[in-house]
């Protein structure tokens, strides 16, 4: 958009001065310079520019004058001086709403389109506003067919992103998989379309960030006039680099704003903005792409899925120094304390499962002395990693057990074989217990990131030989010192030696997760 600076009032006379600049569309609203002539290109930008002709707070009265062509003057103002009718947007997204009808189970067929259609705000101003909408006519059989073809064109965009199927015999249409996470994590058809296509069970924790921003939920991430040329000089200091055209793309914004976020860079106002943005939206795409690697059975990519996850809530790079998601640590403090002590290691030398909190005198003076010795921290920043430390989630599994379709037990330990039957199915129970200072507490220690959180746990069973996952759950953390999670677990056909991986991995912070092996007599 162009704005003139044309002419100021000067003792009754004009004395014309002529200063061109260009502003954003976005930025329009804002502008606090006294603008006597527009050239508009979006009507949408006259309502907002009128709005602010003068400087709020600043000026009592303004002028606006508005240069349009002859045949578009009665339009203009009729536009500005009379209510302009609100019209429908659902065309657009018809799709999203249809897939979650369709999940929802209120619609199962095409008709079940037209009738759900029948009762929304696009049928009534269809008719009443049949141009703005791509009809030429606004007869009864020109609404049939056109209501006909969005309908159609709705079930095809549905079919293509695999979110339902069609028995065309018996003209049903049912949800899919996909379709149902679709609506249960609010993620537009397209997006479901994108991630079948990209994941696959090779998947590095980078390509899942990569696959992470290019999502069409991150198509509205705002690029401002010359924040390119900010992208260009922010990703200088940042792991991973772009080629310099695609600068300007949201896409290539939301990669560097969350590379910023794990290095933990400062931003510009509106970056970190723009960041809250990113990362309010981040971690319900990452639940659902880690559904969709569940439903394929792909154990190190749901995996890698979590650590990303870990890495979004811990704003640390998953090959950090495990001590650097504590507060005030360098990586030269950090390389100090231990060049691969992570914190659950760092707990147990100083004893904090013992302690009741880090005002415990004893354990100050064990932790203090250690900070004293090995970094340069200050009594104060010291007190902070402490604090830190104690409200860390210490877990320990207290039971792990099999339990068979008559009730019978079987007690797993790591060293130990259990005979089980091939083929049958058993229940997997392991009760875990919090210890240590915040043991009735699992709210969530993570600073950087900005919503409260109730900790919790992602229990993965699988088979690493052929990178397979045979079951998965959640537990949710709670105020309750003890969790029990439930599994059922299908064991090998082939009889022989077999061995099970267990994985208690955190939903958010780094470095604690936890690895057991059962090892099986199948018989």
């Amino acid at each position: 958009m162009v704005l003139k600076k044309k002419f100021r009032v000067s003792g009754g006379n004009l004395n014309f001065e002529e200063q061109k600049f260009q502003v954003e569309r976005e930025l329009c609203g804002g502008l606090r310079e006294k603008t006597k002539t527009l050239k508009i290109l979006e009507k949408d930008d006259v309502l907002q520019m009128m709005g602010r002709a003068g400087r709020p707070q600043f000026d009592d009265s303004a002028v606006a004058v508005i240069y349009v062509q002859d045949s578009k003057k009665t339009f203009y103002k009729k536009f500005l001086y009379e209510p302009f009718p609100v019209e429908s947007s659902l065309l657009p997204v018809l799709p999203n709403h249809v897939n979650a009808e369709i999940s929802a189970g209120t619609i199962d067929s095409k008709q079940g389109i037209v009738e759900y259609l029948s009762g929304t705000y696009l049928y009534r101003r269809l008719f009443a506003n049949p141009n703005y909408y791509g009809l030429d006519e606004d007869s009864e059989e020109s609404m049939l067919k056109f209501i006909s073809q969005i309908v159609d064109g709705s079930v095809s965009e549905l079919l293509e992103s695999e979110c339902i199927h069609v028995d065309s015999e018996n003209d049903v249409i049912g949800p899919t998989a996909f379709g149902r996470i679709a609506s249960v994590y609010y993620l537009q058809h397209e997006t479901i379309r994108f991630l079948v296509k990209t994941l696959h069970s090779g998947c590095t924790v980078e390509q899942m960030l990569k696959a992470l921003t290019d999502v069409p939920e991150y198509a509205e991430i705002p690029v401002r006039h010359n924040e390119d040329l900010i992208n260009t000089e922010l990703q200088k200091k940042l792991r991973i680099r772009f080629s310099t055209s695609v600068m300007g793309t949201s896409a290539c914004k939301a990669h560097l704003l969350f590379q910023a976020h794990f290095m933990r860079t400062l931003l510009p106002t509106d970056y970190r903005t723009d960041l809250k943005s990113v990362l309010d939206q981040c971690i319900r795409i990452l639940q659902a792409m880690r559904e969709m690697a569940r439903l394929k059975n792909w154990l190190s990519a749901t995996m890698n899925i979590v650590l990303l996850q870990q890495m979004c809530h811990s704003a640390r790079w998953h090959d950090d120094h495990p001590l650097l998601c504590l507060p005030h640590l360098t990586y030269e403090d950090a390389r100090s304390l231990g060049d691969h002590l992570t914190i659950p290691q760092l707990q147990n030398l100083l004893e904090i499962e013992k302690s009741t909190s880090s005002e415990d005198v004893k354990l100050q003076k064990r932790a203090f002395k250690m900070f004293r010795e090995c970094t340069r921290l200050d009594e104060t920043q010291m007190k902070e990693v402490l604090k830190a430390l104690c409200h860390w989630p210490i877990v320990n599994v207290r039971t792990m057990q099999f339990v068979d379709s008559e009730g019978g037990i079987l007690d797993l330990e790591e060293e130990r074989e259990v005979k089980v039957q091939a083929g049958d199915v058993y229940k997997l129970r392991i009760v875990m217990e919090r210890v240590g200072p915040a043991k009735n507490n699992s709210q969530m220690h993570l600073p950087q990131w900005p919503k409260p959180k109730q900790a919790g746990w992602i229990i993965i069973v699988g088979r690493e030989f052929n990178d397979q996952i045979l079951n998965t759950t959640t537990v949710v953390g709670s105020h309750s010192t003890r969790s029990t999670a439930k599994l059922d677990i299908r064991i090998p056909a082939a009889k022989g030696k077999h061995s099970l991986s267990v994985y208690i991995l955190s939903d958010c912070y780094l470095g604690i997760d936890q690895e057991y092996t059962l090892r099986l007599d199948v018989s």
